[in-house]
């Protein structure tokens, strides 16, 4: 029964984790944010590092983290800057933005 239990508890309660969360701050006096994205951190898996290269592994998964939280937080920019840009452009082509010229 003990057994079943901590299972249950287990289950329940998983360990925790590090979540990065990316949020839009609209008004810089306000508390409000807006969730654009959620980053969980790999779990360390501790007892697969061997003693030889276990800073070489850390400082490879270091980097491989950093830059996926860098790529998940400059996306919602990147998405903005295309979308402005794009509007530019088609208004820029966009007949209603050119004044008519008759011959």
């Amino acid at each position: 029964m003990c057994y079943h239990w901590a299972t249950a508890l287990t289950k329940q309660y998983p360990m925790s984790h590090i979540r990065v969360l990316i949020c839009r701050v609209d008004d810089p006096t306000s508390d409000q944010l807006t969730e654009l994205a959620a980053f969980d951190f790999p779990a360390a898996a501790v007892a697969a590092l061997q003693p030889q290269t276990a800073l070489d592994d850390l400082e490879t998964t270091t980097s491989t983290t950093g830059n996926a939280v860098v790529r998940r937080v400059l996306q919602p920019q990147w998405q903005t800057i295309d979308a402005t840009l794009l509007d530019q452009d088609r208004q820029a082509v966009s007949p209603r933005g050119r004044p008519c010229r008759w011959s």
